[in-house]
């Protein structure tokens, strides 16, 4: 599942913007993040999504259970839910709350960049 997809068709400028927000800065290899470190502009905003969805779920009782050995995190419903995936965890908390997945994704994201953009 492309995450991407679900934050709609984002103009470069306004990824250059949300990635400079959450800390990311534009250097001549890619972007630059101190905890990613220098990745091209898709991978960037691929691991900033991924690490503001899962936060964004952690907020409605997910817990973040560890890192697939592909780097993908994975996550767990409370402490005795099996571990998941982000997009199945997505799918499950958009079941929960009865509204599509891509609804639900853009809202968190909309959430995260709004409080990006905050003082």
């Amino acid at each position: 599942m492309k995450l991407e997809r679900h934050v709609g068709g984002l103009s470069l400028a306004r990824k250059a913007h949300y990635l400079r927000a959450r800390g990311w800065r534009e250097e001549p290899r890619g972007w630059h993040s101190e905890i990613f470190g220098t990745l091209p502009l898709a991978k960037a905003l691929h691991h900033q999504l991924t690490d503001d969805l899962s936060q964004a779920l952690r907020q409605r009782g997910w817990q973040i259970a560890g890192f697939s050995e592909r780097g993908y995190v994975q996550l767990r419903e409370a402490e005795k839910g099996k571990p998941c995936s982000l997009p199945k965890a997505l799918r499950t908390q958009a079941r929960r709350e009865k509204r599509p997945v891509a609804e639900l994704t853009y809202s968190l994201f909309l959430a995260a960049l709004l409080e990006a953009e905050s003082p």
